[in-house]
């Protein structure tokens, strides 16, 4: 299977600015659990001390400004094909993280061309913030003239079933939240399909060899924290065995304004 691969770890938040849209609503995604596995009531401790510092991650069924969180990844992709290489957080590891973000979520950016690396980010107060913690992109149509659904198959069932065999070999997968553990398996989120529009200087630059510069249909599968984030800084960590082999370790440094 090929995709974008896309590595992301970070962050934290307090609930307060968004409980009226956080209201609990079952999420049209598939959701799967990865291979690492805390005990249940070690993560409930840590999430409960998280609140205390002002952390908090939204469950995985919160609706954010009357969106799931499904709908907010669909979104952060498309921001992310959308904002030029020459400017692109991306691939820019000292880019700002907010460029072109004009949207009531504030979206952490991946760095493509490693799975290993630190990224600071300035957050303004009261938005909340999506994180990649691992995620990829199965797009359509492809340059690969093999790359085609099976007779029968409909797109969004082909590019769905490869985002899912490829992100199930993903493996140990361990995130912290200013040092406290977060039980990943309930934030598994595979979308249905939907389109984006690539900047034509993105290709050849993001290792996703499907890409072509204009409008395409993809599925996005992977793990992802919404969380609410109080004034001052926090530290998201992501560590895992990535499908193809790499290690993976990323730390973001979240500097909330007050």
């Amino acid at each position: 299977m090929r995709g974008n691969l896309i590595a992301v770890a970070v962050l934290t938040g307090w609930l307060a600015g968004c409980a009226q849209d956080a209201s609990p609503e079952e999420l049209p995604g598939e959701m799967i659990e990865p291979t690492a596995t805390p005990a249940a009531q070690d993560v409930e401790q840590d999430e409960a001390e998280l609140g205390a510092r002002g952390a908090v991650v939204l469950p995985p069924q919160a609706r954010v400004f009357g969106r799931p969180i499904t709908a907010w990844a669909k979104e952060w992709y498309r921001w992310h094909f959308r904002v030029p290489a020459n400017r692109s957080p991306m691939l820019i590891l000292e880019q700002d993280c907010d460029e072109d973000q004009d949207g009531p979520v504030f979206f952490v950016p991946v760095y493509d061309l490693d799975t290993t690396f630190q990224r600071t980010c300035r957050v303004p107060k009261n938005r909340p913030v999506l994180v990649p913690l691992w995620v990829i992109i199965n797009d359509y149509p492809c340059p690969d003239p093999s790359f085609e659904p099976a007779p029968g198959q409909t797109l969004e069932d082909f590019l769905r079933q490869g985002a899912l065999d490829f992100n199930n070999g993903t493996q140990n997968l361990v995130v912290t939240v200013d040092g406290h553990r977060i039980d990943p398996r309930r934030h598994r989120h595979t979308s249905d399909l939907f389109t984006f529009d690539g900047d034509p200087s993105l290709v050849g630059k993001i290792p996703d060899p499907c890409l072509v510069g204009g409008e395409q249909r993809g599925v996005t599968d992977g793990w992802w924290l919404m969380l609410q984030l109080a004034p001052g800084e926090h530290v998201v960590n992501v560590r895992a065995l990535a499908p193809f082999g790499a290690p993976i370790d990323y730390t973001y440094t979240l500097r909330v304004r007050h």
